[in-house]
């Protein structure tokens, strides 16, 4: 039986892990094309000139934005019946980072790490644990798109940013649309996220596997969880209200965090100026590239040069959010792996829930 779910598994996930392979060697031919010729002396110049102070000062506030953008997941598990402590939900969501950052897209990657770990250390059944993490992940999308596009309207009509007018409000009205139809969908009971299930295993002609073995339990905990969510969309607004708020929190603190990254290079940054800045960083790793790979390297001098910022400055960001992010990963992926060798046990609260 182990095997046979094994070789399911491995079966399903072939096809993701090549096109991982290909999207990480066309992220590192970016990367390299976009650090040619960049003035690593000056940038590492900026870098060393940050005092001991300023890198606490970094490190504190970088700690106090993992409570917020763990509590919307944790407030999703609260509505669903499957409370689980916000220490807890915060470790999780760090270790589920880490796997995040080294795989495609910032949405993609440590979501199955999530489900494992509520499943098997807290006792939370399946589709209320799959159902969490999908509800978070869909709900950070949803806030980066709106503030995202927000933005872009605002730069493009103010002429502050380097953004044309040309392609930002089309970008902004497809992706809010595209976002607001999957729950609109959702809570009409219309089960978009299944269908798209079904229809890839389809196309990856593994049609026949779509309803037994591994992708069969898949698509049924898909089913149960859409059902699950258009159950809470249409009872429980308050959680969602709430869970909103904690975006808009989140978002408040990486503004707050990309400030005070410039300001320690040496740049106080207007607020228009800002938002170009966050924007680039935060569509580079909208990206389907490993951690935005090559696309952050060329986003951030790009948009600063085109500030009158100059490139060093977006250089010098770029790498002391490579440094920073790198050393979480560590962090996490440490984390992650006491996780999955020292098993522990599920929590009595949770097993009340079954």
């Amino acid at each position: 039986m182990i095997t046979r779910d094994t070789s399911s598994v491995a079966a399903f996930l072939s096809p993701l892990i090549g096109w991982r392979g290909l999207l990480l060697i066309l992220g590192l031919i970016l990367a390299w094309y976009a650090l040619r010729g960049m003035p690593w002396g000056e940038a590492w110049g900026r870098l060393t000139a940050i005092s001991p102070g300023g890198l606490l000062i970094l490190l504190g506030l970088n700690m106090a934005i993992l409570p917020l953008m763990a509590a919307r997941w944790w407030q999703l598990l609260q509505a669903l019946g499957a409370p689980v402590a916000l220490s807890t939900v915060c470790a999780y969501r760090f270790a589920g980072n880490a796997v995040n950052y080294l795989t495609p897209g910032p949405h993609f990657g440590g979501e199955p790490l999530l489900v494992y770990l509520l499943r098997q250390r807290q006792g939370i059944p399946l589709p209320a644990a799959a159902t969490s993490v999908a509800l978070d992940r869909m709900l950070e999308l949803w806030a980066s798109i709106v503030v995202l596009c927000l933005s872009l309207i605002m730069l493009s009509h103010t002429g502050s940013g380097p953004f044309s007018r040309k392609w930002a409000l089309p970008l902004a009205v497809t992706l809010v649309t595209a976002v607001a139809s999957l729950l609109a969908a959702l809570r009409m009971g219309k089960r978009p996220l299944s269908r798209l299930f079904s229809w890839f295993m389809g196309s990856c002609g593994m049609a026949h596997g779509a309803t037994t073995g591994f992708a069969g339990r898949l698509l049924e905990t898909l089913q149960q969880g859409e059902a699950l969510t258009e159950s809470l969309l249409h009872r429980l607004r308050r959680p969602f209200l709430l869970a909103n708020l904690y975006s808009l929190g989140q978002w408040l603190g990486v503004l707050a965090e990309c400030w005070l990254m410039a300001a320690l290079l040496g740049h106080s940054l207007s607020f228009l100026q800002l938002l170009s800045v966050v924007i680039a960083a935060r569509l580079a790793f909208l990206t389907p590239l490993p951690a935005g790979l090559g696309v952050l390297e060329s986003a951030l001098p790009w948009v600063t040069a085109a500030l009158g910022l100059g490139s060093v400055l977006g250089f010098s960001l770029c790498l002391l959010i490579r440094v920073r992010d790198i050393l979480f990963s560590l962090g996490g992926l440490g984390l992650t792996m006491k996780y999955l060798t020292c098993p522990g046990r599920a929590s009595t609260v949770a097993k009340n829930v079954e």
